[in-house]
């Protein structure tokens, strides 16, 4: 008897593991249709909130973007960014001095700005809709307090450059060795150690305190001061034993914006080594254009106009070294003419310099390494580019500018000056719209053996051009001076220029 009980026991269990089986199968499908219905409704409430804005309590680096839809809080971003960028860090030397910089002239960067405005939109309308939930009550509360970190840097080589450029009179800096002539001959002048600010540790001192909950203004740092080696050695010069091209054009050192700027420009060129191989971009070498740098404002062409910018008068220096390195025969990577004819090239032998859109990149795709001077001597700048001649002695190069096509225009043109107001001189005759080529003509004992085109160039048309002074005592007669040249109308100029000499009277 005990026997069969236990087999009836054996023949129902598996009836018992099929009901348990489908009571648990119910109490799961149960929880997931109330885990959905709960998911559901809290994702419809969610919705519900969805205005288009970003919630109150979130912040993106210092900026509180409540309640802004995502081009507010992107340009609110922008424009804190912007502000940043002019806020002045002082860097106190353990030697003594004080060194002082802007963000901005030290290479700072915000990147990801749209990612984190983005992310703030998302913030408590992504993921589980119950913790979407819970962040949306908060923020009605008051009590949502969510920050977006947004990466900011300065770069270390323009921190370097600003540091040393402004080191001068508080520390004895490293001298390069350097090339120059001396009674025909070529010369290395020898290196000197010094001393120099601990640019790297500055860097890097200020990217963590710009990434570590920073308030948005300058502050004090200090800075090492390290011994130094000058980059340059007469080692580094022991195979520049020749001159290999040289060009000079005049620039007037006339004590303007625009002389200071060709003697800026010229000046943070000199002294470049290539070692074989390296590629040299002639904007990188002179920006930025800042007061700081050595730069004033000064006449520029800009949208196939004249007018006042920061650093104007550096393509003379980019179209005098252009040329000197066409004798040289480096490679030229990038040049560009300029927009109009220049008074100091020949069609197709100018170089346009327009901060990081037009640029002369070269390269020095010689065996050797080449060194570049520049020379400033009364009103003239030059450039030499020293190397190791391994030419045929017999070579001798020749640049031509061929002009295809010519027409002629009409009308004057107007530019500012820096003479005070009422000064209106003729400046320069018009120039025809015309398209340019340049060839390159080599003789090897004064046989010609090649004539090639190297580049082709287009110019519009200038009209004859007037200059017209602006310089004032009183900034609002600058303001107009300048809103009337820029309308390009004569009769409007010299209205302004006798309203503003001649406030009382109708008639001068």
């Amino acid at each position: 008897m005990g026997s069969k009980q236990k087999k009836r026991r054996r023949r129902r269990k598996p009836r018992y593991d099929r009901r348990n089986l489908i009571l648990l199968g119910i109490v799961l499908l149960a929880a997931v249709i109330l885990v959905g219905g709960i998911e559901l409704f809290f994702r419809k409430a969610v919705k519900r909130h969805d205005d288009g804005k970003i919630l109150d309590g979130v912040h993106i680096g210092n900026v509180d973007v409540s309640g802004m839809k995502e081009e507010e809080a992107l340009k609110a971003v922008e424009s804190a960014v912007k502000q940043y960028s002019s806020e002045t860090f002082s860097f106190e030397l353990e030697t003594g001095g004080t060194i002082e910089a802007t963000l901005e002239e030290m290479g700072f960067q915000a990147k990801g700005i749209k990612s984190a405005v983005n992310a703030a939109r998302e913030h408590g309308r992504t993921g589980s809709a119950v913790d979407s939930y819970k962040i949306i009550r908060a923020s009605e509360r008051g009590k949502l307090n969510f920050q977006i970190v947004l990466p900011m840097k300065v770069s270390e080589k323009k921190v370097k450059t600003v540091l040393q450029a402004r080191s001068e009179g508080k520390v004895q800096l490293p001298v390069n060795a350097s090339v120059t002539q001396k009674d025909g001959n070529i010369t290395v002048i020898k290196e000197k150690n010094g001393e120099a600010p601990d640019a790297k540790g500055a860097a890097e001192k200020l990217n963590r305190i710009l990434n570590e909950d920073w308030d948005g203004k300058g502050v004090s740092l200090k800075v090492a001061v390290k011994a130094t080696a000058p980059e340059i050695t007469e080692k580094d010069l022991a195979e520049v034993t020749d001159l290999l091209g040289t060009h000079t054009t005049f620039y007037g050192a006339d004590g303007s914006g625009r002389s200071k700027n060709v003697e800026s420009g010229a000046m943070h060129i000199n002294g470049t080594l290539m070692e074989p191989g390296d590629e040299v971009s002639a904007n990188a070498l002179m920006e930025p254009y800042t007061y700081e740098n050595g730069y004033k404002e000064a006449a520029s062409y800009e949208s196939n106009t004249v007018v006042n910018t920061m650093g104007g008068g550096i393509c003379q220096v980019s179209t005098t070294l252009y040329n000197a390195l066409l004798f040289a025969e480096l490679e030229i990577v990038e040049r560009y003419p300029h927009s109009m004819l220049v008074t100091y090239a020949e069609p197709s032998r100018d170089a346009a310099i327009a901060d990081d859109v037009l640029d002369l990149v070269f390269k020095n795709n010689l065996e050797h390494p080449v060194y570049i001077e520049a020379i400033l001597s009364e009103g003239n700048v030059t450039f030499n580019v020293y190397g190791k001649e391994t030419r045929n002695p017999g070579r001798r190069i020749e640049f031509f500018s061929e002009t295809t096509e010519s027409k002629e225009t009409e009308g004057k043109r107007f530019v500012a000056t820096e003479d005070y107001i009422g000064y209106y001189n003729w400046h320069s005759a018009s120039h025809p719209e015309i398209s340019a080529q340049l060839w390159k003509i080599v003789y090897e004992d004064d046989v010609e053996i090649s004539r090639d085109v190297i580049n082709y160039s287009n110019y519009v048309a200038a009209p004859e051009t007037y200059g017209v002074g602006t310089a004032s005592d009183d900034p609002a007669a600058t303001e107009k001076m300048n809103k009337a040249i820029l309308t390009q109308d004569e009769n409007t100029i010299l209205n302004t220029i006798n309203e503003i000499l001649y406030p009382d009277s109708e008639n001068p």
